[in-house]
């Protein structure tokens, strides 16, 4: 079950070079067209694959428009690619990763309307570059909050990366979500030591999870790459219930009973449709549980009853219809 507000095929990639492969469309003019560039990971990255899994849905749905996608093998090639997809309607930067290189492409582009994907930090306002980003804070919301439901020693806790913008939203709002529902619960957590790889260091989150199950905590909310992931198999080892991140392997641990996610692929749609439509706003587009972009999606495990569902349910309507204030 996927709790939200109201609650695929990839086509053939082509060389990392300009080599236009576009999507069939009925004859007229002009086509609006389409780029999308991937990081080095190309469409084995989740993100990635979501993202052009959008793309190829908005321009199904279009009368006439194509799409093409370009796998870089190197970061260096990162600017060549923008560069040579300027000349479309509309070019998409995947990942993160390409940051600074779509910042620099688009200032030299101007004419040219560019997204970035769920960037980690914040890039400057550029006239014609739109900066798509996912409420975060709302997923973690209902991670907590469900953690809160499930608790029966009243102590929750989250492991999360080393501090990061990400990883401080993460726990702020898990623990925000849990206090929601349960006023008194304890909520512990702890960040990923700096000097361990950044996101990268399962051995640690197992034993940081181990210890909090030790200390009572009965749900584990494992947050920050394989460093999460970790935490699930210590959870799992321990004998308690977890909430994976967004994204997370499909060999997951068995403890896992729900998942925080979020929506790349209609995220992605959202904006290219628009942008098809003439309807194009630079600037930062945050989406969220009332754009169905985030949510919690929650498995067959039988401690979730249909009211335990319905209760969460309704903490997500609160949140798609801003009932629930997200300050502090």
């Amino acid at each position: 079950m996927l709790v939200q507000a109201g609650a695929s095929g990839v086509r053939p990639a082509l060389a990392p070079s300009p080599s236009p492969t576009p999507t069939p469309t009925p004859a007229c003019a002009p086509v609006f067209r389409v780029a999308f560039v991937a990081d080095v990971a190309g469409l084995r990255s989740s993100v990635d694959a979501a993202g052009w899994r959008g793309v190829n849905q908005a321009v199904s749905e279009a009368a006439c428009a194509s799409a093409e996608l370009a796998l870089p093998t190197r970061p260096s090639e990162y600017r060549r690619l923008l560069q040579d997809y300027a000349g479309r309607d509309l070019v998409i930067a995947g990942s993160f990763l390409m940051t600074d290189a779509v910042v620099e492409i688009a200032r030299t582009n101007p004419t040219t309307h560019f997204v970035l994907v769920d960037p980690i930090v914040m890039p400057p306002d550029v006239p014609n570059l739109v900066v798509l980003t996912f409420r975060s804070d709302q997923a973690a919301f209902l991670a907590g909050a469900l953690a809160g439901i499930l608790t029966r020693s009243h102590f929750v806790a989250g492991v999360y990366g080393p501090a990061g913008a990400m990883d401080t939203t993460n726990r702020t709002f898990f623990e925000r979500g849990a206090r929601y529902v349960s006023p008194g619960v304890r909520v512990l957590g702890a960040y990923q030591p700096a000097a361990s790889a950044p996101y990268a260091d399962p051995a640690w989150g197992a034993a940081q999870a181990r210890s909090f199950v030790h200390e009572h905590a009965d749900v584990i909310f494992g947050t920050g790459g394989t460093t999460g992931q970790g935490a699930l198999l210590g959870a799992t080892q321990s004998g308690a219930f977890c909430i994976s991140e967004d994204l997370a392997p499909s060999s997951e641990p068995s403890c896992v009973i729900a998942t925080s996610v979020k929506f790349v692929d209609r995220g992605v749609k959202m904006i290219v449709a628009d942008a098809i439509a003439g309807d194009w706003q630079s600037g930062v587009r945050s989406l969220g549980v009332a754009q169905r972009a985030v949510g919690l999606s929650m498995g067959t495990a039988p401690e979730l009853t249909n009211a335990i569902r319905d209760r969460v349910l309704t903490i997500a309507d609160l949140l798609a219809a801003g009932s629930i204030s997200m300050s502090p």
